[in-house]
Formats: C-alpha cells, sequence, structure tokens
C-alpha cells in the first residue's frame, strides 16, 4: 500500500505539468521523439515507440502478456491490469496498460516514474519533457609524471603508474556445485484414467497406468545421476492440477517435467493412424491441434472437488501467471532438448516442440514442460509404450536431456541459480 501511495503522489506531482505532445529521448548520442496520444483525457505513449527510442524490445507473449526488454531490465504487463513486474517485485501502476487497434499504450506514469525508478540509468526531465540517460561521471586526465630532476622544490611527485606496482592475486570465491531438484509429474490418476485405447479394439491401454511407469522410471534415472526428485503422485491417487505445480514451488523445483499420453479426440481409422511426440511449453496454443491437446489435458479439472480445486483472488493469479511468465524462454529450451532427444530412441514421427495453455504448468515458476510421450490410441504406439524397456528408453533420454539442459543453463548463468 505504501508503494502504491508513492506511486500515485509521484504520479499527481508530475501529472501536474502540461502533458506535452511528445517525448524526447536522449540515450547516448541518440535521439528520438514519441508521440503522446490522450485516451479518454488520459496520456499515454505506444510501447513499440519507446522501446524503439529506448534501444529496446517489445515481446509480444501469451494471454495478453507483454515484456519490455531493456539493456538493464526486463517489465512484464499484462492488458488491461494496473501492475507491472520486474523480477519478483510487482509495480502498481496510475492506468492500466491497454492495447488499442493492436497496439500497447503505456501510462505517461511509465515514462515519467516507472523507467527511471525501475530501469535505472534513465532520469525524466518534465520542463524538457525529456527522458533521458544519466552522464557518466568524466573520469579526471591523469597528472603527466615529471622527473625529479625538472620538479620544483617544495611540489610532491606523482605517484608510480598503477601499472608498476605490484598486483596481489585476489583469491576467487566459487560456490560449490548446487544439487539440482526435478519435478517429475505423472500425468491423471485416481478416478482421472487419461486417454483409453487403443482404437479399434477393447480399451486396454490406460494412460494414467503408463504415465506413473514412465516417470518412476525417469525418477529412477536422474537419481541416479545425482539429481534429487520429487514425485508429484507415486501410487494411482488424484492430484489436483493446480497443486502440482505448487508441490514443485514448494520444494524449490528446478525444473518440472509432465508425462503424458497423446489421443486424437476422436474414433476414426485416420484418428487410429496418429501416431508420434511432442513436448509441450506453457503459451497461448496457435493451433487447432495445440488446442485438442491442451483441452484434453485440461479436462481433468471436472475430476477436481471443491476442496481441492483452485482458488485464489484474480489480482493473486495475475501476479503469479507473470511469475511464471517469466521462464517461458527456459521452458521453451527445456522442450526442445527433451525433444531432441527423444528423436533416437522414439519409432514415431517427430510431431517437434508445441505450445498449449495447460493448466498443470500455469502455477510451477520454473522451467516446465508437458511430454506426450506418443499416442496410447495408435495399436502399434500404444504397444509400443506399454513394454517396460521401451519405458526404460523413454526414461533414459528423457533424463539426459533434463541434464544437458541444466549443464546448459548452469554455464550460461555461471554456476549457480
Amino acid at each position: 500500500m505504501i508503494g502504491l501511495l508513492l506511486v500515485l503522489q509521484t504520479a499527481a506531482a508530475t501529472m501536474a505539468a502540461p502533458i506535452p505532445t511528445f517525448i524526447v529521448v536522449r540515450d547516448g548520442g541518440a535521439i528520438a521523439s514519441v508521440p503522446v496520444t490522450i485516451d479518454v483525457g488520459q496520456p499515454s505513449v505506444r510501447a513499440d515507440a519507446l522501446m524503439r527510442a529506448m534501444r529496446g524490445v517489445l515481446i509480444t507473449s501469451t494471454n495478453l502478456h507483454y515484456t519490455l526488454s531493456l539493456p538493464r531490465a526486463r517489465i512484464d504487463l499484462i492488458d488491461g491490469i494496473p501492475f507491472a513486474k520486474r523480477d519478483t517485485l510487482t509495480i502498481p501502476l496510475t492506468r492500466a496498460p491497454q492495447v488499442r487497434g493492436g497496439q500497447l499504450y503505456l501510462p505517461f506514469q511509465f515514462v515519467t516514474d516507472v523507467i527511471p525508478r525501475y530501469v535505472g540509468g534513465y532520469v525524466y526531465d518534465p520542463a524538457l519533457s525529456e527522458l533521458r540517460t544519466v552522464t557518466a561521471v568524466a573520469s579526471r586526465p591523469t597528472a603527466s609524471i615529471q622527473s625529479a630532476s625538472s620538479t620544483p622544490v617544495g611540489t610532491a611527485t606523482a605517484a608510480p603508474p598503477v601499472a608498476n606496482r605490484p598486483v596481489t592475486p585476489q583469491p576467487v570465491f566459487r560456490r560449490p556445485p548446487v544439487r539440482k531438484t526435478v519435478v517429475i509429474d505423472a500425468g491423471h490418476g485416481g478416478p482421472d484414467r487419461g486417454m483409453t485405447g487403443p482404437i479399434g479394439s477393447p480399451a486396454w491401454f490406460v494412460e494414467k497406468d503408463v504415465t506413473l511407469s514412465v516417470a518412476q522410471k525417469l525418477a529412477t534415472v536422474l537419481r541416479a545421476r545425482g539429481v534429487d526428485v520429487l514425485m508429484t503422485r507415486t501410487t494411482d491417487t488424484l492430484i489436483a492440477l493446480a497443486d502440482r505445480g505448487k508441490i514443485a514451488n514448494s520444494n524449490h523445483g528446478d525444473v518440472f517435467i509432465s508425462i503424458h499420453v497423446n489421443a486424437p479426440g476422436y474414433n476414426t481409422a485416420a484418428a487410429a493412424r496418429e501416431k508420434g511426440f511432442e513436448t509441450y511449453f506453457l503459451a497461448e496454443a496457435k493451433t487447432e491441434d495445440e488446442r485438442r491437446v491442451q483441452d484434453m489435458e485440461n479436462e481433468s479439472v471436472k475430476f477436481e472437488t471443491g476442496a481441492n480445486a483452485q482458488k485464489g483472488d484474480p489480482l493473486n493469479f495475475i501476479i503469479t501467471d507473470m511469475a511464471q511468465n517469466e521462464h517461458l524462454r527456459e521452458s521453451s529450451d527445456l522442450a526442445l532438448t527433451i525433444q531432441n532427444g527423444l528423436i533416437d530412441v522414439h519409432p514415431g514421427p517427430n510431431r517437434g516442440v508445441q505450445q498449449a495453455n495447460f493448466a498443470v504448468l500455469r502455477g510451477s515458476y520454473m522451467p516446465a514442460v508437458l511430454v506426450e510421450i506418443g499416442f496410447g490410441s495408435n495399436q502399434s504406439e500404444a504397444t509400443y509404450l506399454s513394454d517396460q524397456d521401451n519405458q526404460r528408453a523413454l526414461a533414459r533420454n528423457i533424463a539426459q536431456s533434463v541434464l544437458d539442459y541444466l549443464a546448459h543453463y548452469q554455464s550460461r548463468v555461471g554456476g549457480t541459480r
């Protein structure tokens, strides 16, 4: 509340000045102007124009999410929500960002207060209607070093150049390797059987049993490789979709992997021929097939009772949703690594990396993916997926992909997380 009051006070003080028709953005030697528009009596600026002027990028993501990617900061926004987020910091806004005519508009307060306060390196001058980078203090010129014979009496001689002084090496402190925690989620369970198949024969393939078996084998391989593993379920029980992410978060998981089996959603001869493997990360479904898989997996919520169904106020959902969204790129990388790792062992076609709004992935604030290991609706793939040796092969390759991803991530962030 105090933060909101400070924002409102600062904005009110700034807005007391006349609203300009445009602002000047002075970034080093580059100068650009950004128009200021008035909508319902309120000034705003176009996000893409502001980012271009600041040498940043406006990233359009899923579910009305946007990211302002600047050299020194990334700020996440949602259309129609009067909050922004930088890392774990929630920033109240005087007015919600709005999409008009296909363009995202930011409240004028974003220029006058949010960027100087939360991005850093900028100051807004209301007298000049100018947003500019803070000028670095110029280094003092180094005094010329005179020889002792030419130094006047009583004048202190210059110190020897720093380069001539012996340099004492400073100890380098490295944090020891941190054990990683992988959260493995066996899809469905209990009364939620998942898909059954194959098409064209009495149903003998049950998704919930196969996902649990593969998940257990994956856990065994990872533990043998020195990784801590947490399974959302180890028995035939129902875990609410929203609770699976909470389990991962409360145990400080590093990655979240949900194992599932695919189905086409209709019973025809053509449907029975569908096969292959694909890996999903959390983002807005863009194709009809992605929406089909999304709806099929999210249907599990019907098995949840009122006691374990997801609750929470809308604002909390928005803020946590934004927190998850920051892992979008990492989740995409993890999905690609797993998908590529399955090519050598899976007999079905590579259906690629996909994206969809899976409920099971929404609440896990870490790189998270959902792996569809094949079509249980297809006779040959159902037989393949039911074989214990094949399940072990899938588990080994997924485990190796997870280890490859973690090693790559560690090399990029310097070995810590």
